[in-house]
């Protein structure tokens, strides 16, 4: 998610006028050919936790992209329990929300012990999960389903400062592929067959997360990336005068290294399979529109799935094909 996203979303109730984000309408969401055919694993896509991406809203490519591979997907709007949880096959949770406190770089957490509880049993027994919390303020929102899978999330902005793992001058568009070394070799990102293989995937401003033991990191951090923990601390990274962004960039990273985390990493826990992802952009397609003067509404970028050079969209099947266990 790019920071001009939690910009305009927190700073809606003030009407400061900045880019609204919303599902890319011309997303392509087919696929050559799809997985699931006679059976049709149920995705729950969570929106009970005021969920910032809802099945319908701004994770439809996401939605629209199962649907097509062949997945029954479904929104989840009860809290979890172990009631609440049959009949599902793959819960998707993104972006949940409790409340915003500190300036909206914090907040409550979004689920209780018990509902925490709930969806580890439910795993251990045979679920999948899917759990994305993007950067501050979600990381403490999901801290607590989180940690009870052994995560401990940033809850805060990455960046690199190394120009050859970032994107478009962006330091938090954090590239992921085989020449920078920080995509990892599992079977994630081998798919099935070669067609399947990732190269390169873009995130697009992301927190980090701890690597449990015996956990397959997918999307690995490098030693030149750090992690801002407010929103006015990530406005200096961005300086237009590239001497004074090079500084900061540098002296952020002295003080907010993160050494040793990912970005996504996946592991079993009993007869179920957890994917944590620290960034929500890279998976779904999201456009950003801002009005002129005289009401004209201009096309001002995109994020995701939709970005031409980036292989986010099979990442998005090759995950999901993990967690259904069509992909061992």
């Amino acid at each position: 998610m790019r920071l001009t996203i939690i910009l305009f979303f927190f700073f809606v109730s003030v009407g400061v006028a900045l880019p609204q984000q919303r599902a890319d309408p011309d997303f392509d969401a087919t696929v050559a050919q799809a997985t699931y055919i006679r059976t049709h694993p149920r995705v729950a896509i969570d929106q009970a936790h005021d969920n910032f991406h809802t099945k319908d809203e701004l994770f439809k490519p996401f939605a629209d992209l199962l649907r097509n591979d062949g997945y029954d997907v479904v929104a989840n709007t009860a809290k979890f329990t172990s009631g609440s949880l049959e009949g599902i096959d793959v819960l998707v949770i993104s972006n949940a929300l409790g409340k915003l406190e500190n300036d909206n770089n914090n907040s409550t957490p979004a689920f209780t012990k018990a509902e925490c509880d709930a969806v580890y049993e439910w795993v251990r027994r045979g679920g999948s999960l899917f759990l994305v919390a993007d950067h501050a303020p979600m990381g403490d929102a999901a801290a607590p389903l989180a940690e009870r899978f052994g995560v401990k999330l940033g809850n805060g902005f990455v960046f690199d400062t190394n120009s050859e793992n970032f994107d478009h001058k962006d330091p938090t568009e954090v590239v992921f592929s085989d020449r920078n070394h920080l995509l990892g070799s599992n079977p994630i990102t081998r798919g099935r067959n070669d067609a399947e293989q990732l190269h390169k995937l873009v995130a697009f401003t992301g927190e980090s997360v701890t690597i449990p033991p015996g956990s397959i990191v997918i999307l690995k951090l490098s030693p030149t990336a750090g992690e801002v923990k407010t929103r006015s601390a990530v406005e200096p990274l961005h300086d237009e005068d590239a001497a004074k962004a090079k500084a900061s960039l540098e002296a952020a990273l002295r003080q907010w290294p993160i050494t040793g985390r990912a970005m996504a990493v996946s592991f079993t826990l009993g007869r179920g399979h957890v994917v944590v992802s620290g960034e929500a952009g890279m998976l779904t397609a999201q456009v950003f529109k801002e009005k002129d003067k005289d009401g004209t509404e201009k096309f001002v970028g995109k994020t995701g799935m939709s970005v031409p050079g980036n292989d986010d969209k099979q990442y998005v099947l090759n995950v999901m094909h993990w967690l259904s266990g069509v992909l061992k």
